[in-house]
């Protein structure tokens, strides 16, 4: 953030966007120069987590039209609940993460994703930097990744209920932009929703932007409450599969979302409430 350049290509995205909250990593600055960039970023407020030595740092900016209440923070995250300023539906909770990057401290990451998990009361969005894979298909390098590594975050998500949100655009978030044998990709950064989420925004959508200025793509959020209706020729189309059946979870999975899905009354209900019982196991199944 105390490039120039960088905070030239945030401003040209947030203009164009216009997002109602930006969570920002490895700021290298203090706090409350962080803080002193939502007038020119297009914000009204912010909170910002300064700098250890000379890396780290993370914040999160907010527009005119919410309110936002910090419960909690660290190096790692930040922890708000969000409400809307006119009233219209109800508050939900969002946590900006920035994981411990040295793999023998990682599960200090896990334990803190446990402990907010806890805390949790409304509907829940996690993003940001996870600094660890799913499956080893996220990690492309001439060294595989270690199973441990990636089972140990597979097992904080699931006690946690949390279901990976799909994606679209870029495979990977995050290149070293090395040349050869060198270069490291990896899907590292990516966003996380429970299932109230998804019974409140059915249509959420998570795309990969790429910034020149990062070797981070930026994940954007786009929480609609309507399933999306013109679904590109090339989308996936959804496919029941058998196995998930031998889950453990899968009983608990179908019952939660079915039985936050009856709202809707006659043929328009069902539908509606079959879309999101197909979403929800969509999502759930694609990290099984």
């Amino acid at each position: 953030m105390g490039n120039h350049s960088i905070v030239c290509e945030l401003r040209s995205l947030t203009k164009y966007m216009e997002p109602t909250l930006l969570f920002m990593m490895e700021t290298k600055i203090e706090g409350k120069r962080v803080e002193k960039l939502a007038g020119a970023l297009g914000f009204i407020g912010a909170f910002a987590v300064s700098i250890e030595g000379l890396s780290g740092g993370i914040g999160l900016f907010w527009s005119a039209e919410v309110s936002v209440d910090i419960k909690s923070f660290n190096m790692h995250h930040i922890d708000a609940v969000i409400s809307s300023k006119d009233g219209s539906g109800s508050p939900g909770r969002f946590t900006g993460f920035y994981f411990e990057s040295k793999r023998e401290k990682r599960h200090l990451s896990w334990t803190l994703l446990r402990r907010l998990y806890l805390l949790r009361k409304m509907s829940w969005l996690c993003m940001g930097d996870l600094n660890e894979t799913m499956y080893g298909t996220e990690h492309f390098s001439e060294h595989a990744r270690e199973e441990w590594q990636m089972r140990a975050f597979r097992e904080a998500t699931e006690e946690c209920e949390l279901l990976d949100l799909s994606f679209s655009r870029a495979p990977y978030t995050w290149d070293n932009r090395q040349a050869g044998l060198a270069n490291v990709k990896a899907r590292i950064d990516r966003a996380f929703g429970d299932i109230t989420l998804l019974h409140l925004f059915p249509g959420i959508k998570i795309r990969h932007v790429d910034m020149v200025e990062s070797d981070h793509c930026r994940l954007v959020a786009e929480l609609s409450t309507h399933q999306a209706q013109n679904r590109r020729r090339s989308a996936r189309p959804f496919r029941y599969e058998n196995v998930w059946q031998s889950h453990g979870d899968y009983s608990k999975i179908v019952k939660d979302l079915w039985q936050g899905t009856q709202r809707g009354q006659g043929l328009s209900g069902l539908m509606s409430s079959l879309n999101i019982m197909q979403t929800g196991l969509d999502q759930w199944g694609s990290v099984r």
